[in-house]
């Protein structure tokens, strides 16, 4: 029986993450008066494009979640503490770091604005968007990605095997350290020095529960929690997304 996953390759991987990243690049180029529609079609596309590959069987990994159903409430739990990981560094050390770090410490006054896409309506439209984006669509691809695809193919790409006949969650230190940096050099520079024990740390938890869902469950609810708390204070965390 033919084995029709080989006629994708890694194209299910590579493509949500590379047209979430293409679109990034590319929003500021369009009139303002698009903001609003593109603030929904990054998301939209890479989102169709994995529904598309999961309706094919593309994604092997991400069946049988159920079964690590009842350590969900850990996951949770991870993903908050992970959360505090990610911007404790920056609410707590002085802003006056920004001066020695330059562009390895954030610039406060840029970021996610909601006012600028102009009235009520609007403003409520782009927070849905921006959280869907942000927060549900954000960690399937990159994990599926990241821990997925670069971590496993790190493994086999100098033995001419296919990176798919690796187990999901296997460790080895050239995946888990090659996934890091590629994680790592996706985000900008004045995250680097927080992304990588985030990484690191959220990889060996992926290790330990052996399936992808956990590791997306932990990523979705960091980012959805830095999100919501962004909303609540309404200004001094936009930066973070």
């Amino acid at each position: 029986m033919k084995d029709d996953r080989y006629g994708y390759g890694f194209w299910p991987y590579i493509l949500p993450y590379l047209s979430f990243v293409t679109l990034a690049q590319f929003s500021d180029r369009f009139p303002e008066s698009w903001a609003l529609a593109i603030l929904l079609v990054k998301p939209a596309v890479p989102a169709v494009m994995i529904a598309f590959f999961y309706s094919r069987g593309m994604y092997p990994e991400l069946r049988g979640a159920w079964k690590y159903a009842r350590g969900f409430p850990l996951d949770v739990g991870v993903g908050l503490a992970s959360a505090a990981l990610w911007v404790a560094p920056y609410l707590l050390l002085p802003e006056s770091l920004g001066e020695t770090l330059g562009s390895f410490w954030p610039d406060r006054s840029e970021g996610f604005d909601p006012s600028a896409f102009g009235g009520t309506d609007n403003i409520e439209l782009a927070i849905l968007f921006r959280m869907v984006g942000y927060a549900c669509v954000t960690p399937v691809f990159e994990e599926l990605f990241i821990r997925s695809f670069v971590m496993r193919f790190a493994d086999v790409y100098d033995k001419g095997k296919d990176f798919r006949d690796v187990a999901v969650a296997r460790y080895s230190a050239r995946g888990l350290w090659i996934s890091a940096v590629f994680f790592t050099i996706g985000h900008v520079p004045w995250e680097w020095w927080v992304a990588v024990p985030w990484v690191l740390l959220t990889s060996l938890y992926f290790y330990w529960r052996g399936h992808i869902s956990s590791v997306i469950a932990v990523h979705a609810v960091a980012n959805a929690s830095i999100f919501v708390a962004a909303v609540m204070t309404d200004g001094p965390l936009w930066f973070f997304v």
